[in-house]
């Protein structure tokens, strides 16, 4: 399926990629992400990786949920063969909220893309032009996850010629965090 990539102007995947990606800048920087993700997993690993998602240092409710949900999950998490299908993967893993669920099992396996509103709210405008924020309760956002985004962002990733899963990532947080700023978001009930 072809979408159109624009706010102020038509765009190919590719351009719309490379833009957004290069405009994305984020105050944790990627350094920790960089230094972490698809290496062997350790418990300071699962921490900084944690670190960097939540933006910066992580509140005492958060730390405690991020050491209770996921580090202690470390030597069970390697038990786990690559080819588990994520729906079976977040069914073993049901704490700790959806969204650092749905990162916890990126950290697992890499392929699996990071999922949050900012990439919900781009996801929706590139489907329909409309501003729509990620639904709320973690059922939906985990179902939005598995039946929506997934489709949607392996099609991107499949059509881009040379494909950067990271920089996929970047353009479609940093895209879907400017929509927030310029454009009143609709919140989906559905």
């Amino acid at each position: 399926m072809s979408y159109r990539y624009q706010i102020l102007r038509d765009d190919s995947l590719e351009e719309f990629v490379k833009f957004w990606a290069e405009a994305y800048n984020y105050s944790a920087g990627d350094s920790l992400y960089t230094k972490n993700i698809g290496q062997p997993l350790t418990e300071e690993g699962i921490r900084e990786l944690f670190f960097w998602k939540n933006g910066g240092k992580l509140s005492k409710l958060k730390a405690k949920s991020v050491n209770d949900n996921f580090v202690s999950s470390i030597s069970k998490l390697r038990t786990f063969p690559k080819d588990t299908p994520p729906d079976q993967w977040l069914n073993v893993f049901k704490a700790g909220g959806a969204i650092w669920r749905i990162f916890f099992l990126h950290i697992w396996n890499p392929k699996y893309p990071i999922f949050d509103q900012h990439v919900f709210r781009a996801m929706k405008f590139i489907q329909t032009g409309e501003g729509l924020e990620i639904p709320s309760g973690d059922p939906k956002k985990v179902e939005f996850y598995l039946e929506k985004y997934l489709p949607f962002y392996f099609e991107l990733e499949k059509e881009m010629k040379n494909p950067n899963p990271r920089n996929l990532d970047r353009a479609l947080w940093k895209f879907g965090q400017i929509l927030k700023r310029i454009k009143p978001p609709v919140k989906l009930n559905s």
